[in-house]
């Protein structure tokens, strides 16, 4: 069986099309009305794996189409290529299940005539989905002009099993001139050696006597992601210092020059905060995903809560031809309290070779200038199961929070001691014990107080600029639970962790990304060190919409402004540079009615007041 579940919710992906320019081909193979005369399916393997026609790219499986993988885990459209509602070819590797060996599975055209034609390059639309076996090497077009010598090209450079997907549709530009030019009868074959794949569709192929790639077309590959975690709370992101890169290919027939790559952070409504670019003389048609660093940092001391955009793009001297690849982005959020990598569970797995217990963790920093002191009190993660392997009701979690000692070096050969998940170069300092509801479905976010591990207080000492791995485990039989992620963000550093045999820092890969998720709260609403009593006021008392605080300190000091509830768990938060006299007003529209605390906070003591909100 796959590795592989779906979460109980759906998340619609937006799949862009880049459409080559307007050429006039010598040859179209649409495959509208039927399965093409003098066409051929065949499966070398004789498990009578064949290609089929399918008039309906939405009709799913059956009467010859595919199935459409339009769950979380692999978030699949119909085929959309261009012309995919008059038919198309199809072959669903899915349906067979496991075979005993590879099917060798082949479509044949019949022979067409490239007379006269000193070159030949070939283009179709096709999407493909693979899981054991690599469509870099098992999806191919292969080539004859006598039906038994064969040269074989690569349709899908880089598609492996952790890849999974193409585009849809991928339409490829191949140069078949070694064999096909000037040849009166040209075979084209689309061979796959596949074994419970998923499909390879297939439409809208043309012939073309001169090079159909467009003249001018960069594009915008990985970029990196500068934030160290998709959300942040404000009183820990102030130290966060954001680098920028990313990768450029010239996916064009020409030299492109005076490349400029240009990242920005904007806000929610696209007012820009921060830019930086570069300058690159020059890139050939051969250059593929060269990476390419912008000088300048940039550090967020003062976002408030809210979402923000990370925004890439690269333009040349000329006129791009397909614009659609020349700007990428991803948003980041900053936060009251809540630490996360992904904004919501998208697929869920767990390791293939599974074993007895197995932890998923993701890694969070805390900020070495924050004015107060704050502990971890919740853990939110959430799951799914196959309900006939393990009920969901049934599912039980261990959750750790572990402090990674301050000489660890992740990134660097013997930094960090894998061999065991109590690690020496981790401290165990909290903990919690999960039990699945029976209303638990699949994809429901689940939340778990955190324990000291010392005194079984709920709320964890949190050390100002330590690390920390928050970390779900599932020992058997819940060890066959699949955890849920989100590949939406590429972290180019460790990120998400997993351990079975060991500590695997890369987790599952760079995009794939735990949904496990750290609140923060105050430690403390008492004053230990408490400043005097006329350094904040509150006007008026109780609050309806508004609250007014008046701050008053004898000379500028460095101070954090935090409103939270009565247990800690901050609402809002503001830090203020070398603040003296002000008076400061906060909309709480949304606050119910009851008690809650303002409280500010310096290098030179705290003080705290009860405000009441009515409604």
């Amino acid at each position: 069986m796959k590795q592989c579940s779906t979460l109980c919710l759906l998340l619609a992906l937006l799949m862009s099309i880049e459409v080559l320019p307007a050429q006039t081909p010598f040859w179209t193979q649409d495959f509208a009305g039927g399965f093409p005369a003098g066409w051929t399916t065949t499966d070398a393997s004789n498990q009578n794996v064949l290609w089929t026609w399918c008039d309906n790219p939405g009709k799913g499986q059956m009467g010859g189409c595919p199935p459409i993988f339009n769950d979380p885990l692999n978030q699949q459209e119909p085929f959309k290529a261009s012309t995919a509602t008059n038919g198309f070819m199809t072959l669903d590797s899915d349906k067979p299940g496991g075979l005993p060996a590879n099917h060798i599975s082949r479509l044949t055209s019949a022979p067409i005539n490239c007379s006269g034609r000193s070159q030949v390059f070939v283009t179709f639309e096709t999407h493909i989905g693979v899981y054991e076996v690599s469509a870099e090497t098992g999806a191919i077009l292969r080539v004859s002009t006598n039906g038994s010598t064969w040269t074989s090209f690569t349709i899908f450079p880089g598609l492996t099993t952790q890849v999974r997907w193409s585009d849809n549709p991928t339409i490829p530009v191949i140069d078949i001139s070694s064999v096909a030019a000037n040849q009166p009868n040209v075979i084209l074959q689309w061979q796959w050696t596949g074994n419970w794949e998923y499909f390879w569709n297939l439409d809208d192929v043309k012939l073309y006597d001169q090079n159909p790639t467009p003249a001018h077309n960069l594009a915008i590959g990985n970029f990196f992601y500068p934030a160290s975690s998709f959300a942040q709370p404000v009183s820990q992101i102030i130290t966060d210092t954001f680098s920028f890169g990313a990768n450029l290919s010239n996916l064009g027939r020409l030299t492109q020059t005076n490349i400029v790559l240009r990242a920005s952070v904007l806000t929610e409504t696209d007012e820009e905060i921060w830019a930086d670019s570069i300058t690159i003389p020059s890139l050939n048609n051969t250059v593929r995903d060269s990476f390419f660093e912008l000088p300048n940092r940039f550090v967020p001391d003062q976002l408030p809560v809210g979402i923000y955009k990370i925004r890439y793009n690269v333009r040349a001297d000329s006129t791009d031809l397909v614009p659609g690849n020349n700007t990428k982005g991803s948003p980041f959020l900053v936060t009251n309290a809540i630490f996360s990598k992904e904004v919501l569970p998208e697929q869920a797995y767990r390791p293939g070779n599974l074993p007895q217990e197995w932890y998923v963790a993701n890694l969070y920093t805390m900020s070495p200038l924050s004015q107060d002191k704050y502990k971890a009190v919740l853990a939110q993660f959430t799951f799914a199961t196959n309900q006939d392997q393990l009920p969901i009701k049934d599912v039980e979690a261990s959750i750790y929070l572990l402090r990674v000692k301050d000489n660890v070096n992740f990134n660097a050969p013997g930094g960090f001691d894998d061999a065991s998940f109590l690690s020496p170069d981790l401290d165990w300092v909290g903990v919690a014990a999960y039990s699945a509801p029976d209303t638990m479905v699949g994809g429901l976010m689940q939340e778990v107080e955190l324990l000291d591990l010392n005194t079984s207080l709920v709320g964890v000492d949190l050390d100002k600029g330590a690390r920390y791995l928050l970390a779900v485990g599932y020992a058997a039989p819940s060890n066959a639970t699949f955890h849920a992620f989100n590949d939406d963000v590429s972290y180019f550093f460790p990120s998400t962790f997993i351990f079975t045999d060991r500590w695997y820092t890369g987790g599952f890969g760079p995009d794939v990304n735990a949904v496990i998720r750290m609140v923060i709260a105050l430690v403390s609403t008492t004053d230990e060190k408490p400043l005097a009593d006329n350094t904040l006021r509150i006007m008026p008392n109780p609050v309806v919409n508004v609250l007014n605080l008046v701050v008053e300190l004898e000379q500028p000091t460095d101070a954090t402004i935090t409103i939270a509830d009565m247990s800690g768990r901050v609402i809002w938060m503001q830090d203020y540079p070398a603040m003296t006299s002000q008076r400061l007003s906060y909309p709480l529209p949304n606050l119910s009615a009851g008690a809650y605390l303002a409280r500010i906070a310096t290098p030179n003591g705290t003080l705290t007041k009860k405000f009441v909100v009515q409604k």
